[in-house]
């Protein structure tokens, strides 16, 4: 038997509180009790993942984590699932916004027979380890890659050259570079751009602040490693949000980078990520 309760005010009355009403089944608290456990274990994954990333150990896997990638991790270690582009992402949620390679594409180029193909395509894999054989200071310092080089160097196993060192992927054009702000960096995608574009800089580089690309006609210039989202906070009139940017225009941790308006896969004329007629590309950030 459930029984009310008493309570006495300041002034003396008594305030008669009812008691809790039964729970209906399949009401809302109902609900909440049988999804409660649910959702505490995707948010325990969504932990779990980032404190993966940030524990400075990559690529240690526990047991459980092998099904990720194989079928059969021990009778057939090489038999890989075909989308294991999805299984780098489970930890690599970044990676389709910096990686500058296509994946799960198929060769037109000899590969390397120790670059593996899954199922004949290229995949993170190819280029990366997963589980190095040697863990020395290269590998974990330079993502994993399978060569003791990266930058154009690497690009050349299966890429050709020309007499300059530039990777042939068509005419390449030239321009410059001027760092404005060394306390910042740029992305690691505009860094391997400039590698190759700026007739200056002959080696590989490991950071280079923000600054401004000057273009082959040195009459257009436009700023590199520079928070748009920063800047399109404080400038509401002259720059538009960038939740409402066109998907096709790249932020790397909010700053524009040589990714914001080039694709190296576009069809457009001089790669651009859409069709700048009419200023359509201009127009997608400033407001004229």
């Amino acid at each position: 038997m459930k029984h009310s309760c008493r309570q006495v005010s300041t002034n003396g009355d008594e305030n008669i509180i009812p008691p809790n009403p039964p729970l209906v089944k399949g009401g809302r608290g109902d609900f909440q009790r049988k999804y409660k456990w649910v959702i505490v274990f995707f948010v325990l994954i969504g932990i779990i993942s980032v404190v993966y990333g940030l524990s400075g150990e990559p690529h240690e896997f526990s047991p459980g984590e092998c099904s990720i990638c194989h079928f059969d991790e021990k009778k057939a270690p090489m038999n890989l699932k075909p989308g294991i582009t999805f299984g780098c992402e489970t930890c690599h949620s970044e990676l389709r916004e910096l990686q500058s390679h296509p994946t799960d594409i198929y060769p037109t180029l000899p590969i390397p027979e120790d670059m593996p193909l899954i199922k004949g395509r290229i995949t993170c894999i190819t280029c990366h380890y997963v589980h190095p054989e040697e863990k020395n200071l290269f590998i974990e310092k330079h993502y994993f890659l399978r060569r003791q080089v990266r930058g154009p160097f690497f690009c050349s196993i299966c890429h050709k050259l020309d007499e300059k060192g530039h990777i042939i992927l068509e005419n390449v054009h030239a321009g410059t570079y001027r760092i404005t702000d060394r306390t910042t960096s740029i992305d690691r995608m505009s860094i391997e751009c400039i590698e190759c574009h700026d007739s200056y800089i002959d080696g590989v580089v490991d950071v280079l602040g923000a600054g401004s690309w000057d273009h082959v006609d040195n009459k257009s210039s436009h700023p590199i490693g520079v928070s748009y989202k920063k800047i399109s906070v404080r400038k509401t009139s002259k720059y538009r949000p960038a939740s409402m940017l066109s998907k096709e225009i790249r932020l790397f941790d909010g700053k524009i980078g040589c990714g914001t308006c080039h694709n190296i896969y576009s069809k457009e004329k001089f790669m651009l990520v859409m069709s700048n007629s009419g200023s359509m590309l201009c127009l997608e950030c400033h407001i004229k």
